[in-house]
């Protein structure tokens, strides 16, 4: 991956990791649906997008229904290319 494309990644997956963080350690409901609408909106940048489509994670339904076993698969493949722990191209 280009240098300008994983910084992007790199920052985005900052933004993803903090708000899934924040999702599992919330103590109310408002906070865990304010969470999980932030992860939507990042998962639905197009790169992360098509990779979670790769892996049959439904990003779109995030905010309403919840996280599914595929879209926490998703976050952590953002997160292991953010570490350069795993190549993709886009």
């Amino acid at each position: 991956m280009e240098e300008q494309k994983l910084k992007e990644w790199q920052s985005r997956n900052a933004i993803l990791q903090k708000a899934y963080n924040d999702y599992y350690f919330a103590s109310k409901q408002r906070e865990k649906d304010s969470a999980l609408n932030q992860i939507q909106r990042i998962l639905e940048w197009p790169p992360f997008m098509n990779l979670c489509e790769d892996y049959t994670a439904c990003v779109t339904g995030i905010s309403r229904y919840g996280l599914d076993y595929n879209s926490e698969k998703c976050i952590g493949l953002i997160d292991k290319i953010a570490k350069d722990e795993m190549d993709y191209n886009f």
